[in-house]
This record gives C-alpha cells, sequence and structure tokens, in this order.
C-alpha cells in the first residue's frame, strides 16, 4: 500500500540519536508532514502521491517511530520538547524556506508548539485534528478523562503492543467513515507501523504528551493556520478546533462533515483539496 519503506529513509544525527526523514516530489514550494500516533511517515502515502507533482516533500520519522531511534528514557523537557527540537533541526539542516508543516493529531500538537517557538522556520501551518491539550481540566472540558488515559496504559501493561494498539484503534473508535474492507485494510496498515514503534513510544504520548497544557502559547501562532476538525472524531472534539480558530490570529477552520480522526486516511480526496486551496490562496 505504501510507496515508502523504511529501508529508503535519510537520517539525521540529532541531539542524543538520529531521526528518519523521507524526500519526494519537485517544486520551489515545500510541504513538512509530520504523522500522529500510532504511525510514521508511510502513513501519507495518499498526500505523497497527489502533492508529489507541484511540491517537495519531507516527511520525517518521529523519534521512536518508524526508521527513527526510539525515545530516549528521560527526554529533557518532555516528549513534546524533543520532537520540536528535533523538527526544528530538520528544517535547518535542509535548508528549507519557510515550508507549510503539516501535522495530524498527537503531531498537530508538536506543530502548535513549533509554530509558537520557532515562528522563523515555517511559512503556514496545517494542523488536521492536534490540541494544544488532550487532558480534561478546569476551563477545558476537551479530550481524555484520567480513566480515559488508564484504559490505554492499562491496555499496555497488560498486553504490551498488541493491547495499547488495540485500545488506539478500537473498531468503535476509528475508522466509522469508510466501509468496512477499508476499515479492515487501514486496520492492518496502520498495525503496522504501530508494532514498529512499540509500546514505549506510544506511552511518550499518554504518559507524557497527554498531560501538556499548551494554551498559553496559541496566541503566539502568526503563521497563517488551516485547521481541520473531523465532526465525528472523538480522540479531538470539534469544540477544540473552535477554540483555535478563536485563539490563533491568523487561522481558518474546515469542519469535515461525517468525518472520522484518521482523516487523511479515510477521505484523502478532501484533505488534499482543502490544502491545495489553502496553499494556493
Amino acid at each position: 500500500m505504501s510507496s515508502l519503506s523504511l529501508d529508503q529513509a535519510r537520517h539525521l544525527d540529532v541531539d542524543g540519536g538520529r531521526i528518519a526523514y523521507y524526500e519526494t516530489g519537485t517544486g520551489d514550494r515545500t510541504i513538512v508532514w509530520v504523522h500522529g500516533l500510532p504511525l510514521d511517515s508511510r502513513s501519507w502515502e495518499a498526500q505523497r502521491a497527489h502533492f508529489d507533482a507541484r511540491y517537495r516533500n519531507v516527511f520525517v520519522d518521529l523519534r521512536g517511530y518508524g526508521a527513527s531511534d526510539k525515545l530516549p528514557p528521560e527526554p529533557r523537557g518532555g516528549v513534546t520538547a524533543l520532537y520540536t527540537s528535533d523538527l526544528a533541526a530538520l528544517i535547518t539542516y535542509l535548508r528549507l524556506e519557510k515550508p507549510t508543516v503539516v501535522g495530524f493529531a498527537s503531531a498537530g500538537h508538536v506543530t502548535l508548539r513549533f509554530a509558537a517557538q520557532h515562528p522563523q522556520l515555517l511559512g503556514k501551518l496545517v494542523v488536521i485534528n492536534g490540541s494544544p491539550r488532550f487532558r480534561r481540566g478546569d476551563g477545558w472540558p476537551y479530550g481524555f478523562t484520567d480513566p480515559g488515559i488508564a484504559h490505554f496504559t492499562d491496555a499496555a501493561r497488560d498486553n504490551g503492543i498488541k493491547g495499547i494498539t488495540d485500545a488506539v484503534l478500537r473498531p468503535d473508535l476509528v475508522f466509522a467513515d469508510v466501509d468496512a474492507a477499508r476499515a479492515a485494510e487501514l486496520d492492518t496498515w496502520f498495525r503496522e507501523m504501530s508494532y514498529n514503534a512499540g509500546v514505549e513510544t506510544l506511552l511518550g504520548f499518554f504518559d507524557d504528551i497527554s498531560l501538556d497544557d499548551d494554551r498559553s502559547l496559541m496566541a503566539d501562532i502568526n503563521a497563517p493556520t488551516l485547521l481541520m476538525t473531523s465532526t465525528i472524531g472523538q480522540e479531538v472534539p470539534s469544540g477544540v478546533s473552535l477554540y483555535l480558530r478563536t485563539t490563533l490570529p491568523r487561522a481558518r477552520l474546515a469542519e469535515l462533515p461525517g468525518v472520522d480522526h484518521f482523516a487523511f486516511a479515510t477521505r484523502p480526496a478532501l484533505v488534499n483539496a482543502l490544502i491545495d486551496a489553502f496553499l494556493d490562496d
């Protein structure tokens, strides 16, 4: 299904390890694609196929995923800080001039912080079902409850990578917008990437990233931003993107009606068309 393979990856030495990346396509403008949990760069196949004819595409495997090195045991400043540092290092190393950065879900969170902290390194930002905060709390009714987080961490403790992958790709939680055959195809494909990442990498989200609260950074994002929200996705409710739309100074919001969490894979034509229009505006 995927045209990228792990043995095609290039590597960049960064603080404490190596990150893998892939370069495809042609064009004067560059898009940097940052996958979310539990995936890696191979998950962007529909986007690579669509955008390669007109853009230079750079796909990055976050630490722990794909062909990148595993997460260090206790990353300095937390996992999100490590990921944003790695992303900045890659963009600087490749001398990318104001690229568009696209982040999905947990990587949407990473790219939001990246945009706030490194405005000189990007031109535009696209966030698909991302959030500045993934746990509910005072003044924040969106995301996971503590028992909800425990559901995933308990699954990892009891059944390792299979248990937590089963919880993340639970049939009643994802792929509600495609037929059974396509859902089974995506499930098989995504499981391969999840198993490759391993349980400690996935716990990097539930034990670390999910504790972040980056709301105070959102007003600092001045890049033109396209927010996409899946109306039937349960992981990141639409209210999160409505909040971001009113907080980010230069944001626009696209609601994806009847679309589930993994929108870029289940509704690629819609997602690609929205990104096309945003980049051409």
